[in-house]
């Protein structure tokens, strides 16, 4: 008696909430980010649907790049702020807001590795706001493609925090280290100009199509090796630093960060242009 063997489930056939999902026959898998809130913010259950989609892509064996990008012409405002301050009301009632920075951090990070490793080349579609926890998640891209208007930001120090989901690890292989300090010391903003000329744009959304048409004709065993080739001179390193990041923020930022959270959302610094 044969055993019928049940392929793979389709990621676009699936309902999700904080994605959208389209996979056209021949095509690439185009990832719409909605988030958790406005803003298209990253909440909990963005990170877990973001990482099952991701296992559900590598099992299904089909051919074709993930463009991931945003929906309504924002990129993403980063961490759902909301969702988290949940999180740590919660934690401090048991006084386990440490444990729970550590515990989310690695959540987080494991989950951007995830799209770093995927054997598919993974291309960033942005437009708009791109900043915080998004600007880390597009570095863990192997391209990016911007409009005019988009521009990024890493606020996180204006919250106490140092980032710590590998912006501080690949952003120096992008930008080089003068350019990474100012962004992260000074919470400003890099236009999408400025990121063409210094390498982290490799082009306009208009020019996303044709590159993802060549990388679609390649053979897909040759574009996961290149990619491990290219990132395995980095993995130590980006693991001590990820550890570092987290492991700092865990011990010195858990003392006002929900105040600091609240005057966030309550339009408190905004970047500096």
């Amino acid at each position: 008696m044969s055993v019928a063997i049940e392929a793979p489930a389709d990621p676009a056939a699936r309902k999700w909430r904080t994605l959208r999902v389209t996979w056209p026959p021949g095509g690439d898998l185009r990832v719409t980010i909605r988030g958790t809130g406005a803003g298209n913010v990253l909440g909990g259950t963005f990170w877990t649907e973001l990482a099952e989609l991701l296992d559900l892509a590598e099992a299904t064996g089909r051919p074709g790049s993930i463009v991931l990008a945003g929906d309504g012409g924002t990129f993403s405002q980063g961490l759902d702020l909301r969702w988290y301050l949940t999180r740590l009301r919660r934690a401090a009632r048991g006084r386990r807001v440490g444990d729970l920075l550590a515990a989310d951090a690695r959540r987080l990070q494991d989950t951007i590795t995830m799209l770093a490793r995927s054997s598919r080349a993974v291309i960033a579609d942005i437009d708009g706001e791109c900043t915080g926890a998004a600007f880390e998640l597009v570095c863990a891209c192997d391209v990016r493609y911007a409009s005019a208007r988009t521009w990024f930001s890493l606020p996180e120090a204006e919250l106490g925090l140092v980032a710590d989901l590998g912006g501080l690890q690949r952003l120096p292989r992008l930008l080089g280290e003068g350019l990474v300090r100012e962004l992260a010391l000074g919470c400003g903003r890099l236009g999408a100009a400025r990121a063409a000329r210094i390498g982290l744009v490799n082009g306009t959304p208009a020019e996303l199509t044709a590159f993802a048409g060549r990388v679609r004709v390649q053979p897909p065993a040759v574009v996961a090796e290149l990619k491990r080739q290219l990132e395995a001179p980095h993995e130590q390193e980006l693991a001590r630093g990820l550890e570092r990041a987290a492991g700092w923020n865990t011990g010195h930022a858990a003392d006002g960060l929900p105040a600091r959270m609240r005057a966030r959302l309550a339009g408190g610094p905004e970047p500096r242009r």
